[in-house]
């Protein structure tokens, strides 16, 4: 449960720095807040749930179990060749009753992870892990039966109807489809993934200030995340009206690897050339060393009503 927290938290920032500061007991609290939340809830599900998750908590069987059909390849249960069940013996039946393969062993149950009767047909509980079908197989040879009694198989396969060819098949096709769909928009992400990332909060209580040389001045908290795997030094610029000044980007901000930055700037605006209480501003992150790396946020000034 813990490898399990910590391995979540090491997607969200540097895996290195990570490992350290948990180490040396200096990670944030939220990493720390993260790591607990993953740890308790691995511990209970795999735990003492076990199972049970895959039932009640777990969409993954629900979405399988929309997506098959009678045509879909499962572990199946040959019921015209196991029925009716009977337990084997060494004598003949003085019933005179023809038992089907299946001697009611429940090795099969036994084995299932979810604890399910395959015989029963198809269900949410099963995750076509095949175990079934090896514990069956092992109980033929013993009794000297084929095996395949539980095998991989479609419901009309056991009907004796034929399995039509994969290509001409409409569910299987729209399914291929959006994955090719899925495929090339996570490639299109990844070539068209920025080097850095900008968020800007716009300080709410004052919404702005009236300073004493008659402008208007709003705060805002710049969030700049830098996703390559080298300190970055970026230049910050505001745009969106003539007179508009900067304060607090003179210099340039060094942004470490692989974490947000939190950088505290000022818009100023004189008052006597506001035409509008709100004013679109548009905030300008660049990387001084490779240029192409830049990012635009927009953001809004406001000042007093008119």
């Amino acid at each position: 449960g813990l490898l399990t927290g910590i391995s979540f938290t090491l997607w969200f920032g540097d895996a290195p720095t990570l490992w350290k500061e948990y180490l040396t007991l200096q990670a944030p609290l939220f990493a720390w807040v993260t790591v607990g939340t993953f740890t308790f809830f691995t511990y209970v599900f795999a735990g003492f749930m076990r199972e049970q998750v895959c039932f009640w908590l777990c969409p993954y069987a629900r979405l399988q179990g929309m997506m098959y059909d009678c045509e879909t390849i499962l572990p199946t249960y040959d019921y015209h060749r196991g029925e009716p069940r009977g337990k084997l013996k060494k004598k003949a039946d003085e019933s005179g009753k023809k038992l089907g393969d299946c001697i009611d062993c429940k090795q099969c149950v036994a084995v299932c992870p979810t604890g399910i009767d395959i015989r029963d047909g198809q269900q949410e509980g099963c995750i076509t892990c095949g175990m079934c079908l090896d514990a069956c197989d092992v109980i033929m040879d013993k009794i000297k039966r084929p095996r395949g009694l539980i095998r991989y198989a479609s419901l009309d396969e056991m009907e004796g109807k034929p399995q039509p060819p994969l290509h001409k098949r409409p569910r299987v096709l729209a399914y291929f489809g959006i994955m090719l769909f899925s495929i090339a928009g996570i490639i299109y992400g990844l070539n068209t993934l920025g080097a850095l990332e900008l968020k800007v909060l716009h300080e709410r209580q004052p919404l702005f200030v009236l300073q004493s040389d008659g402008s208007i001045q709003n705060k805002y908290v710049l969030k700049i995340l830098n996703k390559t795997d080298a300190v970055m030094q970026v230049n910050v610029s505001a745009t969106g009206h003539p007179d508009l000044k900067l304060v607090g980007a003179e210099e340039p901000f060094s942004l470490p690897n692989g974490r947000v930055s939190p950088h505290t700037v000022y818009v100023r605006i004189p008052n006597a050339k506001l035409t509008q209480d709100t004013l679109p501003i548009y905030f300008r992150v660049q990387d001084i060393t490779t240029p192409d790396h830049v990012v635009e946020y927009k953001s809004m000034f406001f000042g007093p009503k008119n």
